[in-house]
C-alpha cells in the first residue's frame, strides 16, 4: 500500500441509544492505495429501522468507494437514491464521508449531520463548504490541505441530544463539542483516546441513558513529514 504523505491516526465508535439493542448509527473506515476513508451513517430515529438505513447507506458507499468514485459524486448518488425531502416521514440515513488522500488532501462531503469540527494545532478553524442542493438536501462539500490540519471530528446529530432537558437545556451544541475537543488535544494524543472522551462526556450529560444514538469519529493528523496543500471550499 502507498505511504501516506501525511500519516493519520483514525478511530470511530458508536452507542447505542438507552434500551435499543440496534444503533441506528454505523462507522465504515477503508484504506486503501488512495488513502483512508471514513463513512459515517446516521438513519432517522433509533431502532432497527435508522439502523437498516444507516447500514444500506455505508454498504452503498463503500461499494462506490472500491470503485474509486470521488466522495463527492457518492454523496449526490446516495443522496439520489434516498426518498427526497427532509420530512419527518421521509426514509433516509444522514451522513459524512471524511478522506485524507495518500497525496495529503483532505475531502468532506455531508448532508444532515453536524459540520466536521477542524483544529488546527489544537485550536478551532472555522472553515465554510460549498454547498448544493440535491434532491431538496443540502450536501456541504469541501477540500483542504493535510498539513494544515492536525485533527478533524466529525459526529452524528444523537451527541447533539446529550444532556437536552437535563444539565443542558438544548443539547451539547457543536460549538461546545469544538472547544471540548479543543481543550482535550494535546500534541501526542490519540483518534482513540479523544473519541473515547467524547462518548464518555456525552454519556455523563445524559446520565448514563442517552436518549438517541451517539457516534464519534476522528482523524488525527501526526506533525512530521507533512506536505502543504492547497485549500478551499471547506
Amino acid at each position: 500500500m502507498r505511504k501516506l504523505a501525511v500519516p493519520i491516526d483514525v478511530c470511530g465508535r458508536c452507542v447505542n441509544r438507552f434500551g435499543e439493542k440496534l444503533c441506528g448509527d454505523r462507522i465504515e473506515i477503508v484504506r486503501n492505495e488512495a488513502g483512508v476513508t471514513a463513512i459515517l451513517a446516521d438513519g432517522l430515529g433509533g431502532g432497527a429501522k435508522a439502523a437498516i438505513l444507516a447500514s444500506l447507506a455505508v454498504k452503498m458507499m463503500s461499494a462506490m468507494l472500491a470503485r474509486g468514485e470521488p466522495i463527492e459524486e457518492i454523496a449526490g448518488m446516495i443522496v439520489r437514491s434516498q426518498p427526497a425531502g427532509d420530512g419527518a416521514t421521509a426514509d433516509y440515513s444522514a451522513f459524512t464521508i471524511l478522506q485524507v488522500t495518500s497525496g495529503g488532501a483532505v475531502f468532506v462531503s455531508q448532508t444532515g449531520t453536524p459540520d466536521v469540527v477542524f483544529l488546527r494545532r489544537g485550536k478551532p478553524v472555522g472553515l465554510e463548504p460549498v454547498r448544493k442542493t440535491v434532491e431538496g438536501r443540502i450536501i456541504r462539500s469541501g477540500v483542504s490541505g493535510a498539513g494544515e490540519v492536525d485533527t478533524m471530528v466529525a459526529v452524528g446529530s444523537g451527541l447533539l441530544r446529550a444532556g437536552a432537558d437535563r444539565e443542558l437545556r438544548e443539547g451539547w451544541t457543536l460549538k461546545q463539542i469544538s472547544a471540548y475537543m479543543a481543550n482535550a488535544w494535546t500534541p501526542r494524543v490519540t483518534a482513540e483516546k479523544l473519541v473515547r472522551l467524547l462518548l464518555a462526556a456525552g454519556g455523563s450529560l445524559s446520565r448514563g441513558k442517552p436518549k438517541d444514538d451517539f457516534s464519534a469519529l476522528v482523524f488525527r493528523m501526526h506533525r512530521s513529514n507533512r506536505q502543504d496543500v492547497g485549500e478551499h471550499g471547506l
